[in-house]
């Protein structure tokens, strides 16, 4: 068994530690991205969720490949995939090389026309579910003249696979759940922030009041500028973008009654007078020290800023900082700053 070092330790620290910061599954597997690499000494990583409906590959996250290469492999090459439906079905970190021979895989199409060519060639998969239900997958590589991967880099994976289920678990279950409420769209109607719904493809489907009121005060300048912020980050669903004296957080959702997927875009005010800590604990029943963190959180102060004004240690924040979110009803720094913009209607 592959004992990690003390540098691989503290590297996988800080990407568990992260996990808590996403507010997305999509954003989540950015954030790690590039730290995977760095962990498991690699060159490439891609990352999909599978839809069960059409069984399709989507939402990629990539590093290091090319967007020719991930169009040719969701156009054409997941469905001649040789390796991943077998992969897939292992619950555990796997080599490729434990579901097909070296020797039979560069036989492949799949091998000859899209791995090779994108410069991947030793690779290791770990896909995450939640029952039958897929969270994500991490499929990483090595070019040719690297070592193959083996049980120091299944052991790694294995370690930081509860952690990584359980964050995106959290998020699916929690982006069910607003996607099944039946009354969202009268509390996102009747928000005091702006708040838009755009289609997949970016297009504003619907906005609410506040969002009228907001572009009838702005000029047609910034109009344009705002559509243009708004449609990137509908396409994205990328959440703590910055536009003008806004910040903008993005959930995925389903618009009922025509079950058409979308995104719901807030544009919160970065001005918005903040709550008393009094007002905290008696909003969300929080202890005095959690009230603390918490005011600190919302004045986008990093666990590690919140670690050296409060004189207590990084875990103790941490701590602290899940039963904020558990008392919240909450995943994320982004979800807390929206129930507390809700505190303040």
């Amino acid at each position: 068994m592959y004992a990690p070092t003390r540098e691989e330790l503290r590297l996988l620290l800080d990407i568990i530690a992260s996990l808590y910061h996403g507010d997305s599954s999509r954003r989540i597997r950015q954030q790690i991205a590039q730290a995977l690499l760095q962990l498991l000494r690699a060159d490439y990583l891609a990352s999909y969720v599978r839809d069960n409906a059409s069984g399709r590959f989507e939402d990629c996250v990539a590093v290091n490949i090319g967007a020719d290469r991930l169009a040719l492999y969701e156009e054409y090459f997941q469905h001649h995939d040789p390796i991943t439906p077998l992969l897939q079905q292992r619950r555990q970190a796997t080599l490729v090389s434990a579901v097909i021979a070296q020797s039979e895989l560069e036989k492949t199409e799949f091998f000859n026309d899209f791995l090779i060519r994108g410069g991947l060639h030793h690779g290791i998969d770990l896909h995450l579910h939640d029952g039958d239900r897929h969270l994500g997958d991490l499929r990483i590589w090595r070019a040719r003249q690297q070592p193959p991967f083996g049980q120091r880099e299944v052991t790694l994976l294995e370690m930081l696979k509860p952690h990584l289920a359980n964050a995106l678990a959290q998020l699916a279950t929690l982006q069910r759940e607003r996607s099944n409420s039946d009354n969202w769209q009268a509390l996102w109607a009747s928000h005091p922030d702006p708040c838009f719904i755009l289609d997949r493809n970016g297009t504003e489907l619907q906005r609410n009041r506040s969002a009228s009121v907001l572009l009838e005060q702005i000029g047609e300048a910034q109009r344009a500028l705002l559509a243009g912020f708004l449609q990137q980050t509908g396409k994205n669903a990328a959440s703590g973008q910055l536009w003008g004296g806004y910040l903008a957080t993005a959930v995925r959702i389903q618009c009922a009654p025509q079950a058409q997927a979308g995104t719901l875009i807030q544009l919160m005010p970065q001005q918005r007078p903040l709550p008393a800590m009094r007002d905290s604990m008696q909003c969300f029943g929080l202890t005095q020290r959690e009230a603390q963190v918490c005011s600190l959180v919302l004045r986008g102060q990093s666990d590690k800023e919140i670690s050296r004004q409060l004189s207590i240690s990084f875990p103790t924040v941490r701590t602290h900082l899940g039963h904020i979110f558990s008392k919240a009803g909450v995943t994320s720094r982004t979800e807390l700053i929206h129930q507390v913009s809700l505190r303040q209607r």
